[in-house]
């Protein structure tokens, strides 16, 4: 075999820990070995070091970029705040960068952080999973060979459970319009959305809170949105805080001339419904395209199949690495995570300006601020 890549890990546990799998990643990929650990939590930092095998470990992640030579870094913490300076850090060394959703606070630090990237010659992949897993691969490319027919719209909800509004859009919704994207293959061209409080009266930048697990500014219980496609698709997102057992309404659905894709579970789980048309009333065929895909999965990756979600990490890590070697994006790229961000902050652009607005936002900064 040949040489190994070199991977470094940043984590800070109880502020956002090791994110969903990223540290973990590299224990199912032979050709990757983990070098060292940052972790500002010395308790943490040692079960880290334990967990993943390491024992390079450092209290300040600054120190562990300038004395590690590493090709690829995971930014781990799921709290947003730190994102931007980590990945910047990272990028200045030279080594590729897998980092958790979502991607960061403002289309600036986006902005910011595309530019290091494309500076250094490096490439970024965004933990939005739901893209890489082997069912959605599957079933962008039903869509495109007509499955559902015409493709007409889209319908999206939150989990709608006590994080519905604000902090479910920034958590949640940066996962659908990064899989919708995916799928569709297009992005959008204009959004319109109200944004409301939980009394239905409309939000103002004063009720602009900073959200918590250093989300950055988010307002707002209930949210409707409309974004439009240049292709004449249209799509709806929708979230309201605490609906009873709503986590299960979390996904989107497509809608064609001739059937209905239904996208649950982070992408894990996806069906067709052979017919225009819902009626429950009426018997009509359920393809499964979740289990299609799986019949065909590489015998490589067996190890791994019952996780689907690891499964969909070591694919962005190794396409990430690829893409680098061969001068491409990543299939999730920054570019995709700031996208993801475009479609948030147009809620609140939209909102606030009380009109239809335009994608990609002028405004750089935080729509709420």
């Amino acid at each position: 075999m040949g040489t190994k890549y070199r991977a470094g890990v940043i984590g800070r546990t109880g502020r956002g820990d090791y994110g969903h799998g990223l540290d973990q990643v590299y224990l199912y990929m032979d050709e990757i070995e983990i070098m060292a650990i940052a972790d500002e939590d010395p308790q943490g930092l040692t079960v880290a070091g334990k967990r993943l095998g390491a024992s390079k470990l450092y209290s300040d992640y600054r120190e562990m970029l300038e004395k590690e030579d590493l090709d690829i870094v995971s930014v781990c913490p799921r709290w947003v705040q730190p994102h931007y300076e980590m990945a910047l850090a990272v990028a200045e060394t030279g080594a590729c960068i897998f980092l958790e959703k979502p991607m960061c606070q403002t289309l600036a630090e986006a902005d910011a952080m595309i530019s290091a990237c494309e500076k250094a010659e490096i490439t970024m992949g965004i933990a939005h999973q739901g893209r890489m897993h082997v069912a959605a691969r599957h079933a962008k490319k039903l869509l495109q060979d007509g499955a559902i027919g015409t493709v007409l719209s889209a319908q999206m909800r939150g989990k709608e459970d006590r994080r519905g509004g604000g902090e479910d859009l920034m958590v949640l919704g940066t996962h659908m319009f990064d899989t919708l994207r995916f799928l569709l293959n297009v992005d959008p061209e204009w959004g319109f959305a109200h944004v409301s409080m939980a009394d239905g009266r409309p939000v103002t930048k004063g009720d602009a809170v900073e959200g918590p697990e250093e989300l950055g500014l988010i307002a707002g219980d209930h949210i409707h949105a409309l974004y439009g496609f240049a292709n004449g698709i249209t799509a709806t997102l929708e979230s309201r805080r605490n609906q009873q057992d709503s986590g299960r309404r979390f996904g989107l659905q497509i809608w064609g001339t001739e059937g209905i894709m239904a996208v649950y579970e982070g992408s894990q789980q996806i069906e067709i419904y052979q017919s225009p048309f819902w009626r429950p009333d009426k018997e009509v065929p359920i393809r499964n395209v979740t289990a299609e895909a799986m019949a065909t999965f590489p015998s490589d990756q067996t190890a791994v199949v019952d996780n689907l979600q690891m499964v969909a990490n070591v694919a962005i890590v190794r396409d990430v690495l690829n893409a680098h070697k061969e001068g491409r994006q990543p299939i999730g790229s920054g570019y995709d995570g700031r996208w993801a961000m475009e479609m948030i902050h147009c809620i609140y652009a939209s909102h606030l300006a009380g009109q239809r607005v335009s994608l990609p936002l002028d405004n750089r900064g935080h729509p709420l601020v």
